[in-house]
């Protein structure tokens, strides 16, 4: 027969491999967790590219070089920046939500 003591200690290890065991599958979920996380906010980068890259092609400058394309860009960007200009990027943001209105029922007539 065993005492109390020994069947306490042998309760005792026993919570503690019940435990680690317990901690290990937490670390395991945790991995998972954030490698789905990581693979979600990928997809959503390329997907946000693969937009962009669109929106190039619809504003009909796709065929421009690479250079041209970054300095156009890189001064967009100083504009949008500049709150100054708000009266120029309201026109901008009217005009191509039209054009990308019109697109969307252009789209959608080909559809049916």
């Amino acid at each position: 027969m065993t005492s109390q003591a020994e069947n306490a200690k042998i309760r005792h290890l026993a919570a503690l491999e019940s435990a680690r065991r317990a901690k290990e599958t937490l670390i395991s979920i945790r991995k998972k967790q954030d490698r789905k996380k990581k693979f979600v906010e990928c997809k959503n980068r390329n997907h946000k590219r693969f937009m962009l890259g669109s929106l190039v092609e619809m504003a009909g400058i796709l065929k421009v070089d690479e250079d041209t394309l970054l300095g156009g860009l890189m001064e967009l960007a100083n504009i949008l920046n500049d709150p100054a200009k708000t009266t120029t990027t309201a026109l901008w943001k009217q005009h191509g939500a039209a054009t990308l209105a019109q697109h969307e029922t252009a789209r959608l007539k080909k559809v049916k």
